[in-house]
């Protein structure tokens, strides 16, 4: 496993004021290839993807801490919509003066991500979609039921308590490494008690606007490669699931890269790093390199 490239951290105001903030990692040793944007899931924050950085030799990635997650503090009265997310990080994209490159998103930030394509797919020349973004939650049943299924934990619960009942996850490799990954996604009061940085306000907002979101015409567009990872546990049975029986009735279907990971967990990218590194790669050679930035 690699240490982690030069960081540079980037502050920047939204177009409708909301402040943002990113870590660009920069490796001088790496090959050249597109640079590379990373959107993280719902609840998370920018430094869930060390584990996969850890283990990449990309030239130039940045992760954002999307608006309301992590370090980008922005109010609960702030639009977040799907459309206004990826505008978030097409403005990133101008902060750091790319033209062109590969996004990845995983859950919640593929939906992000597929959105940019289609706001700029003259930019996104490779997107990626990580369990996420094919198959929204709009579809598992009326709204106000979904919204209910979907809430969170209020949590406020001892922080020893909190880390117990993640490495219980099933299926979850846990280790230090991992936990260090999560440790920004909450915060803990002066009583010793844990709770989510993005606070349950702000969390239902999000799934809102991801409820509002319908992926059909987005993924249906031809804009650049689309490569999809369908993350199938070993518990879920049948090896064809509703999401891909809704992928194949696309008419870009033969465009698009489908991977099923069985075995893998939602979090995959902690699960198996390793191999969510190797993805990483294969997205960002997808065009030749001196095509990658101005």
């Amino acid at each position: 496993m690699r240490s982690l490239p030069e960081q540079t951290t980037i502050e920047m105001t939204a177009s409708d004021g909301v402040e943002l903030v990113a870590t660009l990692h920069t490796d001088h040793t790496a090959p050249e290839t597109l640079p590379l944007l990373l959107l993280h899931g719902l609840s998370q924050q920018r430094w869930f993807w060390n584990p996969v950085l850890a283990r990449s030799a990309l030239p130039k990635v940045v992760v954002l801490d999307q608006r309301g997650h992590g370090e980008s503090d922005s109010p609960t009265t702030a639009d977040f919509s799907v459309e206004r997310c990826a505008r978030d990080a097409l403005e990133l994209l101008d902060e750091l003066g790319w033209s062109r490159c590969a996004v990845v998103g995983h859950s919640w930030g593929a939906s992000v991500a597929l959105r940019m394509r289609s706001l700029a797919g003259h930019r996104i020349a490779a997107t990626g979609l990580i369990d996420g973004g094919v198959w929204g939650p709009r579809r598992l049943g009326p709204r106000e039921v979904v919204r209910e299924r979907l809430r969170p934990p209020a949590l406020g619960i001892p922080e020893g308590d909190l880390w117990a009942l993640i490495q219980a996850q099933p299926g979850m490799i846990w280790n230090e490494e991992n936990r260090e990954a999560l440790r920004a996604t909450y915060r803990v009061d002066d009583q010793g008690l844990a709770w989510t940085r993005i606070g349950m306000e702000r969390h239902m907002a999000v799934l809102d606007g991801l409820l509002d979101y319908d992926p059909v015409d987005d993924l249906a567009l031809d804009a650049g490669s689309l490569w999809v990872v369908l993350c199938q546990s070993w518990a879920d049975g049948d090896m064809t699931d509703a999401r891909e029986q809704f992928l194949v009735t696309l008419p870009n279907i033969e465009q698009i890269q489908i991977q099923r990971w069985v075995g893998a967990v939602h979090d995959v990218p902690l699960q198996w790093p390793w191999l969510v590194a190797g993805l990483l790669t294969q997205i960002c050679h997808e065009e030749h390199p001196g095509k990658a930035s101005r």
